[in-house]
Order: C-alpha cells, then structure tokens, then sequence
C-alpha cells in the first residue's frame, strides 16, 4: 500500500521551476530607521490567519542537508507551542501560513540553526530575511558557550560578581548590531529589530532576574531575601531605561519582562515560606498553603509591580505552580487576581479551540472581566474560524496548497493501522518523499482523542485537521471513506483520486 502511494506521489510530482534566489536584502529594509518613540503596542487577543514570508540569502538547496524550515511559535491565551513547517523552494523561499491565537512570540529553526525569538501578529503577513550562514555559526556558538547556573540550594550564599552581571547582563556577545542574521519586515518589525540586536540571545526579550534566583544576592530563606531580589530588579529595570540602543517599545517589554518575573519570584517565595512554616506547626502542607493569607508585605510588594495588563501576552513564560492558594487577601484588579485567574482559565482557550465553546459554569469563578472578555473573543474568533476559514476543508486545502501536491490521510487516534503507516511514511519524508512541492494534510474527526490528536501533531510533519461532525460527513459524502486509514492524492490543480487498497 505504502509503495502503491509512492508511486502515485512521484507521478503527479513535476520538477519545481528555478527563481530567482535573493542575494542580499532589499535597500528599503538596510535603510529603514526605527522610530524610537514609538510605545509597545497593545497586544492582539484575536484569531486569524497569518502569513510569514522567509527569504533566505545566497540559498543553494543542493548543498544543504535539509530543505524545509520550521516555525515554532507560543501563544501566551492558550500557553502551548505549536511547530509548523515548509519546504524551501530552490529559490530560498519558505511561506508558512497558519492560524494564530493572539500576539505570539516565536523563532526560525532551519538545518541545525535557530534564531532568536521574535514577535508575530495575528492576521499580518511578515517577511523574515535570513543569512542562514551566519545564524548557523551562532547558535552553534551558544550552544557550545552556553553556561549553566547552579541550582538554587537553602544553604548557598553564592553572589553576582560583577563580571558576572556584565556578561549576562549588559553585553550581547555575537555582534547583531553590526552583523545581523535577521531582518524583518511585519507589525512589529522595529521591536524584532532591537530585541534580536541588542537583547541576550538566551531569551529575546531582555535581561533576566533568574540569575537571581540561580545564583542568589542571599540565602533564600533569610529574611533579607526578597529585600535583596528587589534591589536586583530595581537595578535591573535603571539599566533598561538607560540604554539609548532601545527604542521605547523595546524598553517597555524589557521592564514588564522585570517585573513578571519578579512577580513569580514574590510568589515562589511566599509558598517557600508558607511551606517552612507547615513543617514548623505539623499542620499539612497542601491545606496550609493553599488557606494561609499574604502576609500585608508580600500584598504591597505585589501592588508595587505593574504586571496585571494586556501586555502580559507578550510573554510565554506563565506555568504557575500546582497549589491552589486564593489570594482573598487582595482585592480588586492586581496580580493576585489575576494569578488566581489564571490558573483557572489556562486551559479554557484549547477547549475553546476543539469544541468551538466553553463548559457551562466554566468562568464563574474568574473574578476579572479582563478574563470574561478575553473568553468571549475566543469564543467568537472560534466561531469565524468554524464557518469561514474551515467552512470547506477540502476548498480551503485546495487554497492553501495551490500549486502542489497534496496527500490527504484520513486517520483516526484509535486506529492501529492508520498509526503505524503514519509513522512508515513519516521516516521517506526524509528520502523518497523529500520534496518542495510535496504537502501532508492529516485528517480526523471528533472520535478522536484530543490528547492523542495533539500527542501526533507533534510527531508526525504536515498539518493536521480536526474536523467537526458536519465537515466529516461532507467529506464522507465526496470520497466515500468506508474504512481507516483512506488516502486522497490531489495534483497541482486541485483534482482529487482516492489510492486504492
């Protein structure tokens, strides 16, 4: 069956037709000039297709091991990474167009090579250029310099030398600001610009309190602690403000990136505490944690940093601790509430994304409408997207793919055999399968676990459908699927042919 596949493939496949490969970057994106005024813009909470555009410079695609590129992007509203990839034409052009759940951090992995992080908007279409050489060389070069921190113990006394805070801090040691590896043109290009210049390679959005935590001002436990851990944010945030690299945008992320992570310092170190003094009374230690109130320091301390906005989706860094704690000693918007929400909702937007709504009942106990307003535009978003962009499958597979050809696999989490076919063919995309103008499209319906569904759309290549009841039965009716795994060939003009068992 596989082989009988194969030969279908090779056969409707046609050699890709040569361009014209870019050579350097165009004169409009070498000229532009950052507006260093400019504030950070609000972030967007929609759903929408969005389009990005990577030109790669100088591309040979017979010299190179690979020629696909890869995409990994993390929404903040649901917290999840999602990977997508292209094939590089022999004209060094990857697009990957995929739908995006609000403002979204994400980075470029080609061969061996990685980028820093950088931004993209929902809906825009952004053109990345990319000296693919000199991405290689230097995230090789991390890799191989990358220093790990020692882990945080109650009785280290370790403390940031002062080189120490130069080199992690301050200094961004692989010369961007003269010698690029990434040009952008989008909704956020000027952002892009400074972050992928100026900013640590490690995290793309600026210096970092977890040297803090890792290398510690004092013991963790002394009461001098957090006293300390604020000094060092303090510190931190007058640096960012005086960098006349950045501009405004760039300066405003740096300081929220301060204060969030902070913000989960305070946090962590209130349970730390709350814990010692469970062991100390003999009490248990979940319940005493998840009742005891902030003490009126830890509330001022939170009130002091201005972490409870929209700007929080700019940052993927969200995973909060198992506990429970209510924080019904602070009242009104601010971040205890907005923690206390969180926890609750972070897994609404994925349920929101497979069954098009929300459980009954489900935000009642969320106490800020910026939670409840956020819910109901995924929720319409969700609906839009329904109707519009997969009210087809098979006309907006045909859209998508226009030009290539396209297996479509019919497959189902619990169908044996659909699995390990899945996993035979995914080892030729490599081989016999390796081609530009070659797509996968991975289809299954509602029988299929959630779970199981996510757990294979990161293994296997090619976009992966979920369809609903109402799209099944269209497609049930056109290819008369009577059987798992079924495979539909469709050539580059858009004519489907069932491959026969």
């Amino acid at each position: 069956m596989r082989k009988q596949i194969i030969i279908f493939l090779l056969t409707v496949l046609t050699l890709t037709v040569q361009g014209q490969v870019s050579k350097k970057v165009p004169e409009r994106i070498i000229n532009h000039k950052m507006n260093m005024d400019a504030p950070l813009p609000e972030p967007s909470f929609e759903i929408d297709s969005t389009t990005v555009r990577l030109h790669i410079l100088n591309w040979n695609a017979v010299e190179t091991s690979t020629n696909t590129a890869c995409l990994t992007t993390m929404s903040f509203f649901p917290y999840m990474a999602e990977n997508y990839t292209s094939s590089i034409s022999n004209d060094g052009i990857a697009i990957i167009r995929f739908l995006q759940k609000g403002t979204s951090r994400a980075n470029i992995s080609i061969n061996n090579a990685f980028s820093k992080k950088f931004y993209l908007y929902p809906g825009e279409t952004a053109d990345i250029y990319i000296d693919l050489q000199r991405m290689a060389e230097t995230s090789q070069n991390y890799m191989s310099k990358k220093i790990e921190t020692s882990n945080c113990f109650f009785n280290q006394k370790d403390t940031l030398k002062a080189e120490q805070i130069e080199r992690h801090i301050i200094v961004e040691e692989y010369g961007f600001d003269k010698q690029p590896c990434l040009w952008f043109e989008g909704h956020y290009a000027d952002l892009n610009t400074a972050l992928h210049r100026y900013m640590p390679f490690t995290y793309g959005f600026g210096w970092d309190m977890n040297f803090e935590k890792n290398l510690t001002l004092n013991q963790p436990l002394a009461n001098t602690y957090v006293e300390e851990m604020i000094k060092w944010h303090d510190y931190l945030k007058q640096h960012i403000a005086q960098d006349t690299r950045l501009p405004l945008c760039a300066k405003q992320l740096c300081s929220l990136a301060i204060d969030i992570q902070a913000e989960q310092l305070l946090w962590c170190n209130a349970q730390v505490l709350d814990f010692i003094a469970a062991k100390k009374d003999g009490a248990a230690i979940g319940d005493y944690i998840d009742n005891r109130p902030l003490t009126e320091q830890q509330i001022a301390l939170f009130h002091s940093l201005g972490t409870n906005t929209n700007y929080r989706a700019y940052f993927s860094s969200m995973d909060l601790p198992d506990s429970k704690k209510e924080w019904d000693a602070v009242s009104g918007n601010n971040p205890c509430d907005y923690l206390h929400d969180m926890r609750i909702v972070k897994s609404y937007p994925r349920h929101i994304e497979l069954y098009g709504k929300l459980q009954d009942g489900a935000m009642k106990n969320v106490k800020m409408q910026y939670f409840h307003k956020l819910c109901q535009q995924l929720e319409t978003a969700q609906v839009g997207i329904e109707h519009y962009i997969y009210s087809d499958v098979l006309e907006d597979i045909k859209h998508r793919y226009k030009g290539k050809v396209v297996l479509i696999d019919f497959w189902a989490t619990w169908c044996h055999g659909c699995i390990v076919s899945m996993k035979a063919m995914e080892k030729l995309k490599d081989s016999t399968l390796k081609h530009p103008e070659l797509a996968f499209v991975y289809l299954t319906d509602q029988t299929s676990s959630p779970d199981r569904w996510q757990e294979y759309r990161k293994k296997i290549r090619g976009e992966h459908i979920l369809a609903n009841e109402q799209q099944m039965e269209k497609l049930k009716k056109c290819f008369n699927i009577q059987y798992l795994p079924t495979y539909i060939i469709m050539n580059r003009e858009g004519q489907c042919r069932e491959v026969s068992m």
